[in-house]
């Protein structure tokens, strides 16, 4: 009787830990690596941080026109770096992207998809378990005042960034937030051996 209790306890406990919307590649996760998701908050702190940084350094220097040139030639290299300092791949993604580059994992694509325009209160972090032994991350983006300069109503972006935007990213979609949305996510793939 004690054996089958324990048995219980442990199925309950495991299946606390599974994630839904979790896709093709993820499975559930068991009891998570305690290291790896805190290198993981380390990192994203870092590149947020650092980004949000850059970003109110240059629209201070030149406006808006000079944040996107932040995110277009600066944001991917300093994401890389971030990365390899802490030993894992890390990134931002969306369901609306402006750059080709920040789409969706595979194992984050339907956890990002539902959340898709809902407010930053409602957004829920999550970790999934994925195939070589490493662990995939994701931890919610809120749009700030100083995001809607470049990420707000399409016709004030347009207004003020159309032509920039046109020429760096035929395709974007990243625009339509407000303070308070949910702008995206931060991602990690962190090794858990």
């Amino acid at each position: 009787m004690r054996t089958l209790l324990i048995v219980a306890v442990v199925i309950v406990a495991a299946q606390a830990f599974v994630r839904p919307g979790a896709a093709q590649e993820a499975g559930p996760v068991p009891v998570p690596t305690p290291d790896a998701i805190a290198r993981a908050e380390r990192a994203i702190a870092e590149l947020q941080t650092t980004l949000v940084g850059r970003l109110k350094e240059e629209l201070g220097r030149g406006g808006p026109q000079a944040a996107v040139t932040v995110c277009r030639d600066e944001a991917q290299q300093m994401t890389a770096a971030i990365g390899a300092k802490h030993g894992l791949t890390i990134g931002r993604t969306s369901h609306r992207v402006r750059n080709p580059a920040n789409a969706p994992r595979p194992w984050a694509l339907a956890w990002v998809a539902s959340y898709a325009d809902t407010g930053m209160a409602d957004a829920r972090p999550a970790e999934f378990e994925l195939a070589g032994g490493r662990l995939g991350v994701l931890r919610p983006i809120g749009t700030m005042d100083m995001c809607v300069m470049c990420h707000g109503p399409r016709e004030v972006v347009q207004a003020t960034i159309g032509n920039l935007l046109a020429a760096s990213y035929p395709d974007d979609r990243a625009v339509g937030f407000a303070p308070g949305d949910l702008r995206g996510w931060f991602w990690a793939e962190v090794p858990t051996r």
